[in-house]
């Protein structure tokens, strides 16, 4: 039996053991509840009762909303009293009812310490001998029945129970016996299915799915594989009439997709219609794979019935698939042939779209795939390694691949698919020669071309990649999503934005699911719309987990700040939920954004020695040769928000001179205010526009004066990093400042290059940075023309403590210490000596 259909039925027996007939679990779990109610479920189902117990209450006390562990747990408890009351009546001591030498009391007692060292063969003799003797003890039924349980002898429990209820009634304790075992039948006779149907045994499979649906029908997935069963066989009414149940609901796509495939198999193309459009009604309560699969299931059935126009039109909202475009060839062909053949239908017959069922939590979730053609030598390998690649298995999904493309040579399917799986392994050289093999070989699918392209780009072969771009779009059979993407990747965003716009006011993406029509919109600059069909899927309820960082990043470039933070955080949920998954980096990333969104204010304070290493944007012009210290702060409001990258702030700034090397003036008579306004006008580059009045404060400050600045900065790896102990770091600030009143002109510029230590051993939000330093200061108001400008450079080394971080927020705050010497290269002596900074951002 497949790995899959291992797991599918270990959380089919696990979903089980509830009394509700559902059929499909109400509330999803993960993290520790999951993990708590799986190993109540496997306790209970090796017949440990009191364990069971005991993790289903920690199961509910975790989530407590949630009904059926409150049905273990009750569950678990009566089977717990039930074990209970025949281990005391094994123990029980002699008395008149039962002397020490009475037989059936010894009997249950062996069986009783047979079990307990889980030597559940010998309990099942010693309990059989024990209710021979006192038929009419009811503990010693249980214990008979809990053993056979244990030792999953499950027909001969069956047996059991069913003479308990004949002796003890309907309404005694064997009633909940009969759940287990029932339960217990229909999970053997599952997997007896799946073997069966892994054999192509129909007959068999038949046979066990009818005995699942006897014993568990409430499981829905059951008579899914009843029919799955039925239709290999080919045997249609029966499997109609399998599907009655399901039908009557009216809202399940898999019953109504099936119905509609036996219908148009005994020739009732209207009815078999109906079945289809109703189904495709139900897209709220389907994945978008799921959608898709349906749509290509409904063209198949309109390819087999002869009508290239119905597949076309239920085709025309999936582009950019290599299964889309191979029917789109075929509807093509078959228009053609009816051309000059007046009709032509298909002689064969459609086969069965195919069953898949994934377990998420205690439930089982099936759709459909369209059917393939059993003579398919390589299908088995193919679906193999689509199926490792969903779970990231990448050494697994390549052998498959390969082993796929070794019996169907030359497959354009099978070649993306190994260049798709070699580029998501990081293979990129491997991907490259690979795809380039494939083109070279006549693969004329444009969605290889433009992988292709994309894995050059990674590669950092931007011409090459570039150049595959162009030739995807030159070559005239590109879908429109994979021609916007081609122009948003050659930067040809108002070319990519025309042909959305004529694409959608044209209706080409009628019927698009919501979350892909939002991904072609990102592609092409559309932030706002992107955002809007991203809200709108979730509002509807499909939006997967994995498009929720997605959502965020879109409505970030939407300017939509709060609906970014409120889909950042459940970004952060979902991590926490198990329902995505996110490197460390990643999620830090997350956080950082979402910091950063929510931040309204802020302050810093510094401390900084020398006259060259002024705080930036302090609004003091850099003195003489004098070494000199200053001291000050600022604070800061956003009065409109982060505005997406582009904020607006007010401050207000104070700074004094503590030290001067020549004993000039120093303290209070040196505090200077400053009140300004600064924009930064752009999200993706840090160009800073001020004005800053000044404001005297202390006698010896100077007089006040407006001040315009313009600040540029860039840099990498400032930040903590999680994923990796040390990285490069690298930044550069420049900024020009003009006196309007005192007509004097200053300008600051710094880069540093160093490279970042996570001091984990002491903390791990420590770093010290260990650098070279360039830096530079420009004074109009010196005479000397050599003096006017300085410039230093030399080694320095910095500390920086990061704090202030919550579950939501990576750390908002830090403190720094930076300690450099710089030697001249040219001006006067402030280009040279000790530069000492402290500053706290908070």
């Amino acid at each position: 039996m497949k790995k899959t259909n291992l797991l599918l039925l270990l959380l089919m027996n696990a979903g089980m053991l509830t009394h509700v007939a559902a059929e499909e679990i109400d509330v999803p779990l993960s993290g520790p509840a999951y993990e708590m109610a799986d190993a109540a479920y496997k306790s209970y189902a090796k017949g440990d009762y009191a364990k069971a117990a005991e993790q289903a209450r920690e199961a509910v006390r975790l989530r407590p909303d949630v009904a059926r562990l409150k049905q273990l747990l009750t569950q678990a408890e009566a089977s717990q009293k039930s074990q209970q009351q025949a281990i005391a009546a094994a123990r029980k001591p002699a008395s008149a009812a039962t002397p020490a030498n009475n037989p059936a009391y010894i009997a249950a007692d062996k069986g009783y310490k047979a079990y307990n060292k889980k030597d559940y063969v010998a309990a099942i003799d010693h309990a059989q001998h024990a209710v021979r003797l006192a038929p009419a003890n009811s503990a010693y039924w249980t214990l008979l029945i809990n053993s056979q349980l244990a030792a999953q002898r499950f027909d001969e429990a069956d047996q059991t129970v069913t003479q308990a209820l004949q002796r003890f009634g309907p309404r005694s304790s064997f009633a909940q016996e009969r759940v287990v075992v029932n339960q217990n039948l229909a999970n053997a006779a599952g997997t007896q299915i799946y073997q069966a149907l892994d054999k192509q045994n129909y007959a068999q499979a038949i046979d066990a799915a009818q005995r699942a649906v006897k014993y568990a029908p409430e499981r829905r997935v059951y008579r899914l594989l009843l029919v799955q069963s039925l239709l290999g066989a080919d045997r249609l009414d029966e499997a109609s009439q399998a599907l009655e149940p399901l039908l009557q609901k009216g809202n399940d796509p898999v019953a109504l997709t099936w119905h509609g495939y036996i219908r148009q198999r005994q020739g009732q193309r209207a009815a078999a219609t109906a079945d289809f459009e109703q189904a495709l009604a139900l897209r709220g309560s389907m994945t978008t794979e799921d959608m898709v699969n349906l749509r290509l299931i409904i063209a198949d059935a309109d390819l087999y019935a002869g009508e290239p126009d119905a597949a076309l039109k239920v085709l025309e909202s999936l582009d950019g698939n290599a299964a889309v475009a191979s029917r789109k060839r075929s509807a093509a062909e078959l228009r053609l042939r009816q051309a000059s053949q007046q009709q032509v239908v298909s002689s064969q017959a459609m086969p069965p779209p195919a069953l898949r069922c994934r377990g998420e939590a205690n439930a089982e979730v099936c759709g459909l795939m369209p059917g393939s053609p059993p003579p398919d030598p390589a299908y088995a390998s193919a679906d193999a390694a689509y199926k490792a690649l969903a779970s990231n298995d990448y050494s697994l999904a390549l052998s498959q691949t390969r082993a796929a493309l070794q019996k169907s040579p030359g497959n354009p399917a099978y070649q993306l698919l190994l260049v798709n799986i070699l580029t998501r392994d990081k293979q990129l050289e491997a991907a490259e020669r690979e795809a380039t093999l494939a083109i070279d070989g006549g693969n004329r699918d444009p969605e290889m071309l433009a992988q292709r392209g994309r894995v050059r780009e990674a590669l950092g072969k931007k011409e090459l990649a570039e150049q595959d771009y162009k030739n995807v779009l030159q070559l005239g059979t590109a879908s429109v999503p994979l021609q916007i993407n081609m122009l948003s990747r050659l930067h040809e965003r108002k070319e990519a934005s025309r042909r959305y716009n004529a694409a959608e006011e044209a209706g080409v993406f009628d019927g698009m699911p919501k979350v892909e029509q939002a991904y072609v919109a990102a592609s092409a600059g559309e932030s706002k719309r992107a955002f809007s069909l991203f809200d709108q899927a979730d509002r509807e309820g499909s939006l997967p987990a994995a498009a929720i960082p997605d959502t965020a990043y879109t409505a970030l470039n939407a300017r939509r700040d709060p609906d970014a933070s409120r889909y950042f955080r459940r970004t952060v949920d979902a991590v926490d939920k198990g329902d995505i998954t996110l490197t460390p980096q990643q999620l830090f990333e997350t956080r950082r954004a979402i910091a950063d969104i929510e931040r309204t204010w802020g302050a810093t304070a510094s401390l900084n020695y020398r006259g060259a290493s002024l705080q930036p944007g302090s609004g003091i012009t850099p003195s003489g040769t004098n070494n000199s210290a200053q001291i000050g702060g600022e604070v800061y409001w956003r009065p409109f928000g982060y505005r997406s990258g582009r904020p607006i702030e007010i401050y207000a700034s104070v700074f004094e001179t503590v030290y001067n090397k020549n004993n000039a003036v120093t303290g209070a008579p040196t505090a200077q205010g400053g009140i300004g306004i600064r924009w930064k006008p752009f999200s993706e580059t840090n160009f800073i526009m001020a004005l800053q009045r000044q404001i005297k404060i202390g006698s010896a400050s100077g007089d006040g004066d407006w001040i315009a600045r313009l600040a540029y900065s860039n840099s990498f790896g400032t930040d903590l990093r999680v994923d990796q102990p040390s990285w490069w770091t690298g930044q550069i600030f420049g900024e020009v400042g003009r006196y309007i009143d005192n007509k004097q002109t200053y300008s600051v510029f710094e880069g540093q290059l160093g490279r970042t230590y996570r001091l984990d051993d002491i903390n791990p939000k420590l770093t010290i940075t260990p650098h070279v330093v360039i830096g530079s200061d420009f004074n109009s108001s010196l005479k000397l023309p050599a003096d006017k400008t300085a410039i230093g450079m030399g080694p320095g080394v910095s500390m920086r403590y990061w704090f202030r971080e919550d579950h939501y927020k990576a750390p908002q705050s830090y403190v720094d210490f930076s300690l450099q010497y710089r030697f001249k290269l040219s001006g006067d002596d402030r280009a040279e000596g000790v530069v000492f900074r402290t500053t706290l951002a908070y």
